[in-house]
């Protein structure tokens, strides 16, 4: 089975339907824990993949603090999926207070690179905020923007995928024009460097030299595509579910004649 089934979640939706109490927490993947132990290998190098799958690892243990600790570093190096499960987290109050600004700010944040579906959840979001809610979006948002906006957390997540490429395969008597020869095995039998599903990280699967990998100029457009693939992944997989709003304090949806 392709081991990028397990890097996306099976359902990126935004259930307004219900209340989602920690006790009755909304699936954010349809991968099992196991599976997703297995995948944690062969994500190093890549910290925005890996803390996401240490987040999706403690959410199905219900450990929610811990999951929302990993979702928030996972998001420091520009990780949509993360920043959309913390939206959905503080939306319906799973393991921490109902923050509808926060979960707003959160799906802002997800919704970033202009997906389709991540916008139509933003938007159904901010309908239902207060107006005062809404004046507080801007004034608390700036500072989400300035640690997990992609203008300084993919510079953030590039420059650890270098650091452990050339910790990988540079010489460390400085020696710098030797061939890469890229290591690890296939993930459940297949390879799949073309999303950086192999056991080593995207970049080096596919370098021919650390200058080519971690160079100024190559280097750039190698994680460029990354960035593309991991958005690729993204589409499509997000479903908007039928709008109900979410009572205060997340208590369920209230009825029409409370609005």
């Amino acid at each position: 089975m392709p081991t990028a089934r397990f890097l996306v979640p099976a359902l990126l939706a935004l259930v307004f339907a219900t209340d989602a109490r920690a006790d009755e927490a909304p699936p954010l993947t349809g991968a099992s824990f196991m599976e997703l132990d297995a995948m944690l290998p062969s994500l190093r190098g890549r910290p925005n993949e890996e803390f996401r799958v240490q987040g999706l690892k403690a959410y199905q243990q219900r450990h929610f603090d811990e999951a929302i600790a990993r979702f928030e570093l996972a998001s420091g190096y520009a990780d949509k999926y993360s920043q959309h499960y913390l939206s959905l987290i503080y939306w319906h109050g799973v393991g921490t207070p109902v923050d509808r600004v926060q979960a707003y700010i959160w799906s802002d944040l997800a919704a970033e690179r202009g997906n389709p579906r991540l916008l139509a959840i933003r938007e159904k979001m901010w309908a239902q905020l207060s107006s005062q809610e809404q004046a507080r979006v801007p004034r608390e948002g700036e500072a989400y923007y300035a640690r997990y906006g992609d203008d300084v957390a993919k510079p953030r997540a590039e420059a650890e995928m270098r650091r452990f490429a050339r910790d990988m395969t540079g010489s460390r008597v400085g020696y710098r024009n030797q061939r890469i020869e890229t290591g690890g095995g296939p993930v459940n039998g297949v390879f799949l460097t073309e999303v950086g599903s192999n056991a080593a990280a995207y970049a080096v699967s596919v370098a021919g030299s650390p200058d080519e990998l971690y160079g100024k100029e190559g280097g750039l457009r190698r994680l460029d595509g990354y960035w593309q693939e991991q958005d690729r992944l993204l589409d499509g997989t997000v479903e908007v579910g039928e709008l109900e709003t979410v009572r205060r304090g997340g208590r369920g949806p209230l009825d029409p004649r409370e609005r």
